[in-house]
C-alpha cells in the first residue's frame, strides 16, 4: 500500500522532558476518518530539510478516545 500524506498544521508543542517534544496536530474535519487510529500505531511524518525529502515513524501518545493526534 502506497502511504498516503496530508499536510497538517502543529496546533501544539508539549516539552515532555529536555530531549522530547509531543506534538498535537490540528486534523480538518474531512480528513478525521483518515486519521482513526488503534493504540500502539504509529505516523510518518515527511519533510523536506535542505531540498531532501527525510521520512520519520513516530509512536502516537494519545488514546484513541481523546480526539486529537
Amino acid at each position: 500500500m502506497t502511504p498516503k500524506f496530508h499536510p497538517l498544521t502543529i496546533a501544539e508543542v508539549r516539552r515532555e522532558t529536555p530531549e522530547a517534544i509531543s506534538l498535537r496536530f490540528d486534523v480538518p474535519v474531512e480528513l478525521v476518518d483518515d486519521y482513526r487510529f488503534v493504540q500502539g500505531q504509529h505516523l510518518t511524518l515527511k519533510a523536506n530539510v535542505g531540498g531532501e525529502e527525510l521520512r520519520r515513524s513516530y509512536s502516537i501518545c494519545a488514546g484513541v478516545d481523546d480526539g486529537e493526534l
